[in-house]
């Protein structure tokens, strides 16, 4: 006789412990050591082979195998199943499919952890307004569908109207710029809902005394609540995204009401990033976190396989900065791929920087590539590396306390312990 797990079920090893990916209903399901040899040993041989499911001292392996059944995870066989697994898609090559162009550097605002220093009288710009235009050609014929303008604040940017048009006539699905949205003038909106263009902003409060004093702007916050609203009278689609430091770590559930007031999509902020200003330990807040990396994990057949090959983030994404640096996110400033005043778009995207960031798998990263969840967690590259103290590429997660090491979680409220490290019932599925 012989046992198997369903042919949409993959087993990964961790170091102590090891995880049955259930792909059919995308469920990540823990299991000990125990457990994990057991299966191992099955998917080599026979059952008789190194088990008697009717004596006494192996009924607790029998009783884990049949209840892996009962939940429609494995099936016993008279004859030796073919060998095989369901096939998984297979990830496109990796190409360029988002970009940001980072227009300027100057900004109105100074805020206090911005990630790129922008602020008044800070232009560093470099790239000539020909060769954002040619950018937009060479980024469509690389597999770009989606743009987004950023800055500094892109509003400051002569030519940001020029662009936008320029990326209509390449056909790009997905046109948005990003801005604090206080410059905005009546006929920028009746611009932006012309071409179709999407719009993201940034609040920090639910009034002005906290948003300003992130902005280190008097007036911005009227500015761009005003903004926001006649962005959305207009029709407009708006994003309206939120940091939370230690300037406005009370804020959060402000934020979000403002946001459901004003009829937009509503989401937990975001934490403030280990980047330019906000490479600062003193901006840290002591009263807000992010949900940290804990069970349950889902995972679906594309991202699965895609786990073993790419990023999941940052493949087929780059940012383009206002010197022309090419980074393959607005936050990993340190990881230049490239210089698109030097160097054609072509050459910088088949590269081997841009290349092996895209690449980078939880397979190659610190603590992660002894985990049983590597394939089924989510990644922030430029956060693990802002916050690791020799800000490695491939440190681990400082938002993860678990030990693949050892199978425990570090904080008890996270993830309950195992039953048991060694014995087969003491992790089946549910």
């Amino acid at each position: 006789m012989y046992y198997r797990l369903q042919n949409y079920c993959k087993l990964v090893r961790g170091a102590k412990r090891g995880a049955i990916y259930n792909l059919q209903t995308g469920k990540v399901h823990s299991i000990n050591h125990g457990a994990l040899e057991l299966l191992t040993a099955c998917n080599a041989q026979q059952l008789e082979d190194f088990l008697d499911l009717q004596a006494d001292e192996d009924k607790a392996y029998a009783d884990f195998l049949h209840r892996l059944t009962e939940v429609g995870l494995g099936s016993f066989f008279i004859n030796e199943p073919t060998k095989g697994n369901e096939p998984l898609p297979s990830p496109q090559a990796a190409k360029l499919d988002f970009l940001w162009l980072e227009l300027t550097s100057d900004c109105n605002n100074q805020c206090l952890h911005c990630y790129a220093t922008s602020g008044p009288c800070t232009n560093t710009d470099c790239v000539p307004h020909e060769r954002w235009l040619s950018l937009l050609t060479e980024a469509r014929a690389a597999g770009a569908t989606a743009v987004q303008l950023i800055g500094g604040e892109p509003l400051l940017y002569k030519g940001w109207r020029e662009l936008i048009e320029k990326a209509g006539e390449e056909k790009y699905d997905f046109i948005e710029v990003f801005s604090n949205a206080t410059l905005v003038t009546e006929d920028d909106i009746a611009f932006l809902k012309q071409h179709h263009v999407n719009f993201a902003t940034t609040i920090y409060a639910d009034n002005a005394e906290v948003h300003d004093a992130v902005t280190l702007n008097p007036g911005s916050f009227d500015k761009t609540l005003t903004a926001a609203k006649k962005i959305l009278a207009a029709g407009i689609p708006l994003r309206i995204a939120s940091i939370i430091m230690k300037a406005n770590e009370h804020q959060a559930e402000n934020i979000m009401q403002l946001c459901a007031s004003l009829g937009v999509e509503v989401t937990p902020p975001d934490v403030v990033r280990p980047t330019g200003r906000g490479d600062d330990a003193g901006l840290l807040p002591r009263a807000y976190a992010k949900q940290p990396v804990k069970p349950p994990f889902y995972t679906d057949p594309f991202s699965f396989a895609k786990a073993h090959q790419q990023h999941s983030c940052l493949c087929g994404k780059i940012a383009i900065t206002s010197s022309g640096d090419v980074i393959p996110c607005i936050f990993a400033r340190n990881q230049i791929s490239g210089n698109i005043l030097s160097t054609p778009l072509a050459e910088v995207l088949n590269g081997p920087i841009l290349k092996s960031c895209w690449q980078t798998t939880k397979d190659e990263i610190e603590k992660c590539k002894d985990c049983e969840y590597r394939y089924a967690c989510t990644d922030c590259r430029p956060l693990a590396q802002g916050s690791d103290p020799q800000k490695r590429w491939l440190a681990c997660s400082a938002e993860c306390s678990y030990n693949p090491h050892t199978g425990e979680w570090k904080e008890a409220d996270l993830c309950p312990k195992a039953a048991s490290t060694n014995h087969p019932n003491g992790s089946v599925p549910n």
